[in-house]
């Protein structure tokens, strides 16, 4: 009957995978354009400069789409090439191991761009991702059941589903974490540590090093949670295996990529980083901007609601009790791994606060993305907290129907409070495939103290040609210089990045074609215009 249930429980796993798949393709194809850091994970990975805007023949020149489309793509001739992977990390600010797999991953788009590349890494590593969701529940509520009602919250939400689309290293940072703490739970709970365990633990350490250096700040909660118990307990041993394999893991991690040390501490993301958030105001900002975030992307504006119907769900059961005279909790929570439970939530609780505590003072911006790779810790805990609060007067199946009731209520409002996903840009209302359909050349006015070409380079890739123009050589004699002998029977499209008066623009252009110029969309960062019918006067 166990073998059964087992098997059963398996199925279910499987069944939630292949759903969260199915899901996360589906939104993919919605997918229509991405952020500027997301054509930078592209060209990271196989171009042999960090961006594109630093060759010597980007400003003031015509380009084909093909241009563009080598910064996003491996060539033919590049297949074998992997150290532009290692040497732009160098170069960068980022761990080498997202762009490595990318570049794998790349192998089978060659020539070619494709958002699959990275979704499908994404996709991948979201399995991952359920598979320790489900590992870390089953550890914390000793039941299947709970750990895979858990799992499904977490592979339908909208934080996950945004990890998915976003084609950035977080959701490999994310499933590293989870790969770290299941490792450090299960030492917790073993009498005896072998070396196979903390040769796991080393290769967890390293691995999660590689991906982001906010692994590191997760890190350093799980230590501070070890110091105090080792302390409380006065038992060292554990805390001098776990540092000495920290250590070793160290030594392994700078010989792969010592680079490492020049960006944590003296990079503008490190150093910089920690001071630009300094004070009491933007720390307060911070931790009230991303609470807010979380309650978006988790529960749907709904964590209010949902805290006080788990409080009135418990205290009714425990006025009910008390009429009848009921003072014994349930009997089936009495056994010996009641207390170890309790002290495993620790380790997970707090590394998760000290993550968000520290990542709301260091963050450049405060968005979804910098705390993505604790969300299913957030959901864990959340499901777990609420375990604590109702197991006094519930039994397991009753907690996973009142759980799964209530999650079932905030999954159902996605549609109506938040049906659109931030990193599938539909915001942006098609631009790109309007873009493509109008089959015009591409203006670019180019400020290079507002350097997020990036942000844009996909539409040149539409293109079937795009001048970059320097706004500081922006004049209507430049302007006709520029179109002259061009093929403008289809338009002209003329993209504005930020940072200088565009009215001169939209001016300059009135006076060489009689027209005002047609504003069709505003970007992340820039504004998009077209102009039809365009003839030089």
């Amino acid at each position: 009957m166990e073998k059964i249930k087992n098997n059963l429980n398996k199925i279910i796993l499987v069944l939630i995978i292949i759903l969260q798949i199915i899901l996360y393709i589906c939104i993919g194809i919605k997918k229509e354009y991405f952020h500027m850091d997301e054509a930078y994970s592209y060209g990271l990975m196989n171009y042999d400069k960090i961006n594109i805007t630093d060759n010597e023949d980007f400003l003031n020149n015509w380009h084909n789409k093909d241009y563009f489309i080598d910064y996003l793509s491996v060539n033919s001739d590049e297949i074998s090439d992997f150290l532009s992977v290692y040497i732009n990390q160098k170069n960068d600010v980022h761990p080498p191991l997202f762009y490595l797999l990318l570049r794998i991953f790349s192998l089978g788009t060659i020539d070619s761009f494709s958002k699959w590349t990275g979704l499908s890494l994404n996709i991948l590593i979201g399995i991952g991702i359920s598979i320790y969701v489900y590992k870390i529940s089953k550890k914390l509520f000793s039941s299947e059941k709970l750990a895979l009602l858990v799992t499904a919250i977490n592979a339908f939400s909208m934080a996950m589903m945004e990890n998915m689309m976003y084609i950035r290293m977080y959701a490999l940072l994310t499933f590293t974490i989870l790969l770290y703490t299941d490792i450090f739970l299960k030492l917790y709970k073993k009498e005896s540590i072998r070396k196979k365990d903390l040769v796991l633990l080393g290769v967890s350490l390293i691995i999660g090093g590689l991906t982001q250096y906010y692994f590191f700040i997760y890190v350093m909660g799980t230590f501070l949670v070890l110091i105090y118990r080792s302390i409380k307990t006065k038992e060292y041993t554990y805390l001098k295996k776990y540092i000495i394999t920290a250590i070793i893991s160290a030594i392994i991690y700078l010989l792969i990529f010592p680079f490492a040390i020049n960006h944590v501490f003296f990079g503008y993301r490190g150093p910089g980083a920690i001071t630009q958030g300094m004070n009491i105001k933007d720390i307060l900002t911070g931790i009230v901007t991303y609470i807010n975030i979380i309650d978006k992307n988790i529960f749907n504006y709904l964590i209010i609601p949902f805290i006080i119907l788990v409080i009135v769900i418990a205290f009714m059961k425990k006025s009910i009790n008390k009429q009848k005279g009921i003072v014994i909790e349930n009997e089936e929570l009495k056994n010996k791994d009641k207390k170890d439970n309790n002290k495993l939530g620790i380790f997970i609780i707090i590394p998760m606060v000290i993550y968000l505590l520290i990542v709301s003072i260091i963050t450049p911006y405060k968005e979804l993305r910098y705390i993505l790779p604790v969300c299913p810790i957030i959901v864990i805990t959340t499901c777990y907290l609420s375990y604590l609060l109702l197991k006094k007067y519930y039994i397991k199946k009753a907690i996973l129907i009142i759980l799964g009731v209530l999650f079932l209520i905030i999954e159902s409002t996605t549609s109506l409070v938040n049906n659109k996903l931030d990193f599938t840009f539909e915001k942006h209302n098609h631009i790109a495939d309007r873009i493509q359909e109008k089959n015009a050349p591409i203006l670019y006015v180019f400020n290079t103290g507002n350097n997020r070409f990036l942000d844009d380079i996909y539409l040149c890739t539409l293109s079937p040609e795009t001048y970059i123009l320097d706004v500081n050589s922006l004049s209507e004699e430049k302007l006709r210089e520029v179109l002259k002998d061009r093929n403008l029977e289809n338009g002209l499209i003329v993209i504005c990045n930020e940072g200088f008066d565009k009215q001169e623009v939209i001016d300059d252009f009135k006076n060489i074609s009689g027209q005002d110029m047609e504003h069709i969309q505003r970007m992340n960062a820039c504004d998009i215009y077209y102009l039809d019918n365009f003839v030089i006067e």
